[in-house]
């Protein structure tokens, strides 16, 4: 992505002035309403993807649409009979859908709480529905689906994966007063590219970087200019609330040191300096450090030769290997590095000796055409770390 943007910037006057520039914006996206039943969000929300998603494969429309829609799953009546109605809010990130959230959810309902996870405005339907979205618009969905679920759990946590992570994150410091915790995979606080700064000014100029059409029905190949420049606006702006008023409130947070898509590092400045209570904790995920335990975060080696997986890619920290679809075994393999290059790509699909992780040197040195993991080997453990985080703080 840094490249293709250093590209752009150094050709960007010979281009010309986007649409987006000229064109009226349009009207808001498909956003969760103040004090609106659960049922009907969800209800509304199919009518509308319904209406205006790109399908994958129209045969195969019933699962594509289950897969992208917001949902809800709660506890078990008879296991879980008086306990405290214990709730997690949860979001996806930039370009996903609420699929992405679907292998932390089930294991949160097993351990007895409820979970909800919302459609962000913009996904689940087709990449060009990010063209016009705002980051405000991110924020108004996420509030109003805290606020309502906040009126009818006895405890509730936030939290979410990426630039859902970072909206719940926000949302936590601002009503740190109703909000128990944080529960944040792979949160983006910064863009991992040194100049995602220029991302808001390329915006006025160019949609698209690349825009392929996707084959994976649960989350879009390509992401406009214009969005990547709302998830910079909004990293940056969570990014100085947190480090301008440091909280003691809990926070779990598992990411991977080889992250690609976010900044890591600062993600961990992020943990260390503004999210200063004892019980937060941070689960960090690296191919190069060896692991370690000390009273806030542990460290977990992630070189696996054995499953031929080379450090954990961004999406992968809270995926869980037995997921059909994006699994160990799953049917749909991350190539999306290799798209330009229709050969490669379909190796990547198919080699059934493979290697997986994310994009270094030390990875294409065990296979040229090395796919992006999409599971985590230790996603047990750490749905296991999670559930313990909740009951331990819960007031």
């Amino acid at each position: 992505m840094r490249q293709k943007i250093a590209l752009w910037c150094v050709f960007v006057l010979l281009l010309p002035i986007s649409e987006a520039v000229n064109a009226a914006q349009e009207q808001a996206e498909f956003i969760y309403e103040p004090g609106e039943p659960f049922d009907q969000y969800v209800a509304r929300a199919e009518q509308y993807v319904n209406e205006r998603k790109l399908w994958v494969n129209a045969d195969n429309k019933a699962r594509e649409l289950s897969a992208v829609l917001p949902f809800e799953l709660l506890p078990d009546a008879q296991t879980c009979t008086g306990r405290a109605r214990i709730g997690v809010l949860l979001s996806h990130g930039l370009s996903d859908s609420p699929f992405s959230m679907r292998d932390p959810a089930v294991a949160l309902q097993a351990s007895c709480y409820h979970v909800r996870v919302v459609l962000l405005p913009g996904h689940g339907t087709k990449a060009d529905d990010l063209l016009h979205v705002s980051r405000n618009e991110w924020r108004v969905t996420f509030r109003n689906a805290a606020d309502k679920f906040s009126k009818e759990v006895d405890v509730m946590y936030v939290g979410g994966f990426s630039t859902g992570g970072a909206l719940a994150a926000e949302y936590a410091w601002q009503h740190s007063d109703s909000v128990a915790g944080a529960i944040l995979f792979s949160p983006v606080f910064k863009v991992n590219s040194s100049i995602d700064w220029l991302s808001p000014w390329l915006a006025m100029f160019k949609d698209w970087l690349d825009n392929y059409p996707s084959d994976d029905f649960a989350k879009y190949a390509s992401i406009p200019v214009p969005a990547i420049a709302e998830v910079y606006k909004l990293s940056k702006e969570v990014r100085h609330l947190i480090l301008k008023n440091p909280k003691t409130l809990p926070v779990f947070i598992a990411l991977s040191e080889d992250d690609q898509t976010v900044d890591s590092s600062v993600s961990e400045k992020v943990f260390n300096a503004g999210m200063v209570g004892p019980k937060s904790q941070m689960v960090l995920y690296s191919k190069d450090q060896m692991s370690a335990n000390t009273d806030r975060i542990k460290v977990y080696n992630t070189n696996w030769p054995e499953d031929r997986i080379l450090g954990l890619a961004h999406m992968a920290v809270h995926g869980n290997p037995e997921n059909p679809y994006y699994g160990a075994a799953g049917e749909y393999r991350i190539c999306g590095w290799y798209q330009a290059d229709e050969s490669l790509y379909q190796t990547c699909r198919t080699d059934g000796e493979n290697w997986f992780g994310e994009k270094s040197s030390a990875l294409t040195k065990n296979s040229p055409h090395a796919a992006r993991v999409s599971w985590n080997p230790n996603f047990n453990s750490l749905m296991q770390e999670v559930a313990f985080f909740i009951k331990a703080n819960a007031k």
